[in-house]
Order: structure tokens, then C-alpha cells, then sequence
């Protein structure tokens, strides 16, 4: 797992200490086991810090249309290779298309987090009722 960290200082007793802000997961390819389990991960994260962002980075998907991607607690999943997961018997054979790494999916994964290290994290109650919705 890949994490970037933000420095923060405690003023009162002149301390350092980092925190994650973002964490990125990567694998060669995600299953429903692997989801759960980065979904945790993720949750043991926004425990100790609510704005942090957690990603899973996949070269290949290997789920269903079964499963609801929004009852895991991951902010973003991407497939690099915009394909399933395949037997291996089956990418091994000269028929099989294997798919290249995406630029566009890399470039997305990129700016979002890019986008996520220099917005601000200030807000509050104030912030949120000038616009009219909190959260």
C-alpha cells in the first residue's frame, strides 16, 4: 500500500507527526475478498483521519454485476486495464486479447489525487450553510 502523508504540527508541545491523507492499494486484480478487505483498511484510515482518501488500483477486476461497489467504504476503484479477470488457462492461449494499461484511467487516478492534495480541507458548519448543504 502506497500512502502520502501531510505533516502535522501540535502546537502545544512543539511535536510532528504525520497522518496519511491518501492511501492507494494496488493489485493485480480485485475479487470480493480483497474489496472487503481493503474496505476495512479503509475505515481503519477515516478512523484516525476523516479526510483521508483510500484507492484501490487494479490491473484486473475480478467481480460481478452482484456486487454494490457503494456499501464499501473505498473512494475510488480503478482497473487499469479496463478488463476482467480471466482464467489463467484462458490468457495464456494465443487467441486471448490482453488489454494495455489505460493512459486515461492513469491520468484520472492521477488529477484525483492531485485535485484531493491541494483542496482545501477547511469547511465547517459556516462553509457549508453559506452554500446551503453541509456535507
Amino acid at each position: 500500500m502506497q500512502l502520502l502523508y501531510v505533516q502535522v504540527q501540535n502546537f502545544y508541545n512543539k511535536e510532528k507527526w504525520d497522518i496519511p491523507a491518501v492511501a492507494i492499494e494496488c493489485k493485480t486484480y480485485l475479487d470480493k475478498t480483497m474489496l472487503q478487505d481493503a474496505s476495512t483498511a479503509s475505515e481503519q484510515l477515516k478512523y484516525r483521519n476523516p479526510n483521508a482518501m483510500y484507492i484501490v488500483v487494479a490491473e484486473w477486476l475480478k467481480l460481478t454485476d452482484s456486487v454494490n461497489l457503494r456499501k464499501y467504504k473505498i473512494d475510488q476503484i480503478y482497473v487499469l486495464r479496463k478488463q476482467k479477470n480471466t482464467d489463467r488457462e484462458f490468457r495464456y492461449q494465443d487467441t486471448y486479447i490482453k488489454n494495455p494499461l489505460y493512459a486515461d484511467v492513469v491520468e484520472h487516478l492521477f488529477n484525483s489525487v492531485r485535485s484531493f492534495l491541494t483542496t482545501s480541507w477547511e469547511g465547517g458548519i459556516q462553509y457549508g450553510l453559506n452554500r446551503g448543504f453541509l456535507i
